[in-house]
């Protein structure tokens, strides 16, 4: 019993923190829009994120959906990342992802990612970022199960600008495991967003996402109306 007990006791000290010192913030975001793409009529999409930050770490949760009359596209993403003290320029992260795409016939997919980033670019204006590392995910391909490994290289940028702002995303997966069925799963994953702020919280957004795999990279078009607000947690 004391050895279950001890644990319990030292955890709460071990990740405890003092909000004020390392600058906790909380914050939540939701979009509600349409979506169209040229081999699918026109859907709604959805979107919605929870940011926790200090000056030292990041994690966040957030959820996109596309839906059209007879293709999905899901992702529900987790990640973290830490800076490293000594080269607070550079940091290590992991991201955990659940993913459902009709229009790449990929039934379900569950991917894995680790590596070391690069802020090269942190001001209120906006920020930059590079990213390498090693990526799994374990895939239902028409019920057929694959599990492949990847080399990855991420780069993201974002700019803001009063009432507007920027942001674009690219993630290059290259597969490294065995091809299976001469179809390599390599794939390049792009966002792009344009957005005005009206009022307090409020703002219109455009973009698009596009999934590049092979010879399927049709885009999906979005237009969706935004709501953000800070959070007053301290844990």
């Amino acid at each position: 019993m004391r050895k279950t007990i001890i644990p319990l006791l030292v955890l709460p000290y071990i990740f405890a923190h003092d909000p004020e010192k390392e600058h906790l913030k909380w914050a939540q975001y939701y979009r509600m829009g349409a979506v169209a793409s040229e081999t699918s009529t026109t859907g709604i999409t959805g979107y919605a994120r929870l940011k926790r930050t200090t000056d030292y770490t990041f994690k966040d949760v957030r959820f996109f959906g596309h839906f059209f009359e007879t293709d999905t596209e899901i992702r529900i993403r987790q990640k973290s990342s830490r800076r490293l003290l000594s080269i607070n320029r550079f940091y290590s992260f992991n991201t955990l992802i659940y993913e459902k795409n009709t229009f790449l016939n990929v039934n379900l997919r569950y991917h894995f990612n680790q590596g070391i980033g690069w802020l090269m670019r942190n001001s209120e204006s906006g920020n930059m970022t590079l990213e390498m590392g090693i990526a799994f995910d374990n895939s239902d391909f028409l019920n057929t199960e694959q599990k492949t490994s990847y080399i990855r290289g991420g780069y993201s940028v974002d700019y803001n600008m009063n009432l507007f702002s920027t942001k674009f995303e690219i993630d290059y997966f290259h597969q490294i495991s065995e091809v299976i069925g001469y179809t390599s799963l390599s794939r390049v994953q792009i966002l792009g967003e344009l957005q005005w702020s009206f009022g307090n919280n409020w703002g219109l957004i455009t973009g698009f996402t596009q999934d590049i795999q092979k010879n399927k990279s049709d885009p999906s078009i979005f237009l969706t109306v935004s709501f953000t607000q800070p959070l007053n947690w301290s844990f």
